[in-house]
């Protein structure tokens, strides 16, 4: 059995690329997010906040018309571009294409919601999207791309390879390393220990806290995810560093208000975790 890599701040730290004194706007990563629908909009805008907070330069978010104004209304950092309708359907493949050519990684999933034709439209969009792409909520099962990161929680691992992942941490290590290898992509299993594979290597994180139950920390996972991928990290990194910084905001903002954490609070605790490695 592959012994994995147990994931801590000096790892952290050497898989965190430098970024250039020489660069300019737009050269430190462009994410682009499809998600929200008239039920979940708050979503793909914790995405968003959590990809700027970990370093992305620019977070475009790709929402029905119904929706747009009330997620641009979150932040003012957040570029919301519309289409038609109160879900996902293919009005979007235009405004996608477009943003296709300005960003370098894309995340599709979150407040989406599970209706066949909304899932229809976002495996359609998977199969065109060329570049990085974070596979996530709603659309794992339904999207299935090489190459992409995958972000399970327990019951959505099950969507994807027919199993409950197992209690033990070892043998927990070697389903997903199973799986990462099938889809020929790179999972990150959810839980109190996460597990990363990208097929070959396995890393496990343990930063993280009960108090990140709470809805909306899976959103946060992944827009650092899409953010390191945006910024050149290879696959395995940005999904190790994806969980670690997720886990570590999540620790440092249960020290001040234990339980009573929302998603929110991580976001704004990752300057901190940054700053820490």
């Amino acid at each position: 059995m592959l012994k994995p890599i147990e994931l801590k701040s000096s790892k952290a730290r050497e898989y965190l690329k430098p970024r250039s004194p020489d660069s300019h706007k737009g050269q430190n990563g462009r994410l682009a997010i499809v998600g929200g629908s008239s039920k979940y909009y708050g979503s793909p805008a914790l995405v968003g906040l959590a990809a700027y907070r970990s370093g992305a330069d620019l977070v475009y978010i790709v929402a029905p018309e119904a929706v747009a104004p009330t997620i641009a209304g979150y932040s003012p950092d957040l570029m919301v571009w519309s289409y038609q309708g109160e879900r996902l359907n293919e009005s979007a493949f235009d405004v996608v294409n477009e943003l296709s050519e300005k960003t370098d990684a894309l995340v599709i999933g979150n407040g989406l919601t599970k209706e066949k034709s909304v899932l229809d439209a976002a495996s359609r969009i998977g199969e065109r999207w060329k570049k990085e792409l974070v596979i996530d909520a709603d659309c794992i099962g339904a999207v299935k791309k090489k190459g992409a990161v995958y972000t399970p929680h327990v019951v959505e691992f099950k969507r994807l390879s027919g199993k409950m992942p197992h209690e033990e941490i070892g043998e927990r290590c070697e389903q997903v390393k199973a799986l990462a290898a099938e889809l020929e992509a790179t999972v990150i299993l959810k839980g109190k220990i996460d597990v990363i594979s990208d097929g070959e290597k396995i890393a496990i994180n343990k930063t993280g806290n009960a108090g990140m139950t709470c809805g909306g920390s899976g959103d946060t996972l992944t827009g650092i995810v899409g953010a390191m991928l945006a910024t050149g990290h290879s696959h395995f990194r940005a999904a190790c560093l994806g969980a670690y910084l997720n886990g570590l905001a999540g620790d440092l903002a249960y020290k001040k208000l234990e339980n009573s954490l929302i998603a929110s609070d991580i976001i704004e605790a990752l300057p901190h975790a940054l700053k820490t490695l």
